[in-house]
């Protein structure tokens, strides 16, 4: 099983869901909070003792290694050491930390934080890998009959073609990941022409990068939602 890092490791819900990943066998997690505060919870739910690593982040021996690294990272962008030891103290800057130092497999944070609070450790920290030019949203949605991973909801605003390209291309390599063979939309307020515009134009260029890019890759667009 994988090392997943909760930063958010005093949370009801991460508690619950930690005691399934253990029980199910999907995953080992890594609880950052501190410890007796999470004891606490965990006897209040009835989980009892919990099979989780619990990091309290100040108190990791790894945590000097941790303020080091992130300082050279971001020393040109006008951290100080003392800045970058204080960032440190965030569960969910430590919580990338571990992902990029190798000590964890998988980084899952947000339940109860802002979404920009949550991905700026991310980029500044894990960063994105070689030849993608931005991160992007995805959502997953799980109906009765279907899955559908929606991109991007949360992130950009208005994506050039060639960005709503790769979002597109990169969302079908995450559905893959979830042995889901995707059927790509591309979604505008138009459909197929039906109304002429500079979003709509944007959409159908996106699309004809799909296809020249990735022809394995099933998509049409563009298309209105319920279309």
């Amino acid at each position: 099983p994988k090392r997943i890092v909760f930063s958010e490791g005093e949370h009801e819900k991460i508690l619950r869901a930690s005691a399934r990943l253990i029980e199910e066998k999907i995953a080992s997690p890594i609880l950052l909070g501190r410890p007796t505060v999470i004891e606490t919870k965990l006897q209040e739910l009835g989980l009892g003792k919990l099979a989780a690593e619990v990091i309290e982040p100040a108190r990791s021996p790894h945590f000097p290694a941790y303020v080091e690294e992130y300082f050279r990272l971001r020393q040109r962008s006008g951290i100080t050491r003392r800045e970058a030891h204080e960032e440190m103290l965030s569960s969910n800057h430590f919580g990338a930390m571990m992902l990029r130092m190798g000590d964890a497999d998988g980084f899952v944070a947000g339940v109860s934080q802002h979404y920009p609070d949550t991905i700026r450790p991310a980029l500044q920290i894990i960063r994105t890998r070689p030849g993608v030019s931005r991160v992007s949203g995805l959502y997953l949605l799980a109906t009765k009959r279907n899955v559908y991973f929606f991109a991007d909801t949360t992130v950009n605003i208005e994506p050039t073609a060639e960005q709503l390209a790769e979002i597109a291309m990169l969302s079908a390599e995450v559905a893959r990941r979830f042995n889901i063979e995707p059927r790509v939309a591309m979604l505008s307020f138009s459909n197929f022409g039906s109304t002429r515009h500079r979003l709509t134009d944007r959409v159908r260029e996106a699309t004809a990068i799909i296809k020249k890019r990735a022809p394995e890759l099933v998509v049409d667009g563009e298309m209105q939602a319920d279309t």
